[in-house]
């Protein structure tokens, strides 16, 4: 009798519609998150990502495959502060966000200083975040913990740097000093001062920019941190105040377990949102704009360039620039004309008059 043939297997065409099921699954969370983010305040955010990171730890459908989340960018990492996705989210959530605020600060700092603008501080990226390094002289007089009018202006402009953009993150201030001992009814030694010190950077920034308290951290360190620069452990260049803004993902080790800011309402995050706001106005108008920063930048190599000691129809040029009213730029800056007054004088050109 012959053999009955084997029926061949069918083939399953339709496999794919597990990893589009996945897919589709996958991208409607998605929406549904960026939604609710438009809609909640930093409380219910909180638990939100801790929800979302419980959720998507777990294995995805197709058993074998690494988490979502596992090695990948933040949800919210092509997403930008001015989206509909309020800034304070992104603050909270995106490392690409966090990354790229630091390097604007430290470039920030760098081009105050190049304009002469600010003075005695440095700043460097560490593995645990941005580190602020303050000169001693320009924030306190020897032996003195009080903050006068120059070091509070040097705070200012420091502060609404930190301020634009992290409200959420902790920071660290370290008070340091040298191995020169002190002795005074206030400060009985070194700990004491430094302790001092970097409490009334923090006190003075919770209180000017608003800060959250439970962000701070304030240390005093005496003379047993002295720079790796230093010559000895008596170089003046150990007085110093740091202010360290640390890395999200360094919250849970260093910072409070409780933030003060996350049991605020909507509405209260948005009176000291906009009271800070107030408070950058004001700071920053104290400051001359870029666009007069660049144009006194331009006037100073143009004096240099003209210094003489004869009197001659070039340097007898006087530059004046005037903002056209109305006018503006590509950057949103005022536009500027350059107008020429030539001095008018009788004296033969060349002539040396003892300048």
């Amino acid at each position: 009798m012959a053999k009955k043939k084997k029926q061949e297997e069918h083939e399953n065409l339709e496999r794919w519609l597990v990893s589009y099921g996945d897919f589709i699954t996958l991208l409607f969370a998605t929406f549904v998150v960026l939604y609710a983010l438009a809609q909640i305040d930093a409380t219910d955010f909180a638990k939100l990502e801790e929800s979302l990171r419980n959720a998507f730890s777990q294995n995805t459908l197709l058993d074998g495959q690494q988490s979502i989340m596992d090695g990948s960018d933040s949800l919210f990492d092509q997403q930008q502060a001015n989206s509909f996705i309020p800034s304070l989210m992104v603050e909270y959530i995106s490392p690409k966000y966090e990354e790229s605020s630091f390097k604007e600060i430290e470039e920030e700092i760098k081009e105050l200083k190049d304009m002469g603008e600010l003075s005695g501080i440095s700043s460097k990226m560490t593995d645990k975040g941005l580190l602020l390094t303050f000169d001693d002289k320009y924030l306190f007089a020897p032996a003195s913990a009080y903050l006068d009018s120059n070091a509070r202006r040097l705070l200012d402009k420091v502060g609404v740097l930190i301020c634009k953009k992290f409200v959420l993150h902790n920071m660290i201030v370290e008070g340091h000093t040298d191995s020169l001992a002190i002795s005074s009814n206030i400060y009985p030694s070194n700990w004491e001062l430094s302790g001092a010190r970097a409490c009334s950077v923090v006190k003075y920034l919770i209180s000017r920019f608003k800060f959250s308290p439970s962000l701070f951290t304030a240390s005093g360190f005496a003379d047993t941190r002295p720079l790796e620069t230093a010559i000895s452990p008596k170089d003046p260049a150990n007085r110093r105040v740091e202010i360290l803004i640390l890395k999200n993902k360094y919250k849970s080790q260093f910072g409070a377990k409780n933030d003060l800011t996350l049991s605020l309402s909507k509405a209260q995050q948005e009176q000291i949102q906009a009271q800070r706001e107030k408070i950058i106005k004001s700071v920053e108008g104290d400051s001359i704009s870029p666009a007069a920063r660049k144009l006194l930048e331009d006037n100073k190599k143009r004096i240099e360039k003209q210094k003489s000691d004869k009197l001659t129809k070039k340097n007898m040029e006087l530059y004046v620039n005037i903002e056209k009213e109305g006018a503006v730029n590509e950057e949103g800056m005022p536009k500027i004309e350059q107008h020429v007054i030539r001095l008018n004088s009788n004296s033969p050109e060349d002539e040396d008059f003892g300048l």
